[in-house]
């Protein structure tokens, strides 16, 4: 296991600390390792939920192009950089 090396105080209603009591005991951990586990199961759906759309744009990309020849991975990897990085787009205001 890493080390642990941040600290986080959470605030839980007398009921909901209860259940994770109630929760942490059934599955034979502390209250603070049950929730651990919750967030890393929660980081790790949010990371697959981005693979599983970068994915998707890929592959309608792919559908979108003409048949023909062989696909040039370069210029389609430079224009999908480009499509991302349009909607990442944030106005810089400059200073007057």
């Amino acid at each position: 296991m890493a080390t642990l090396e941040k600290r986080v105080q959470v605030l839980f209603s007398a009921a909901q600390y209860a259940a994770l009591e109630v929760e942490a005991r059934s599955q034979e951990l502390s209250v603070g390792a049950f929730i651990r586990e919750a967030v890393a199961e929660r980081l790790d759906r949010q990371a697959a939920s981005g693979n599983a759309e970068v994915w998707t744009r890929i592959f309608a990309r792919a559908d979108a192009l003409p048949p023909g020849g062989p696909i040039d991975w370069d210029e389609e990897k430079a224009a999908f950089d480009q499509d991302i990085l349009r909607e990442v787009q944030i106005p810089i205001r400059r200073a007057s």
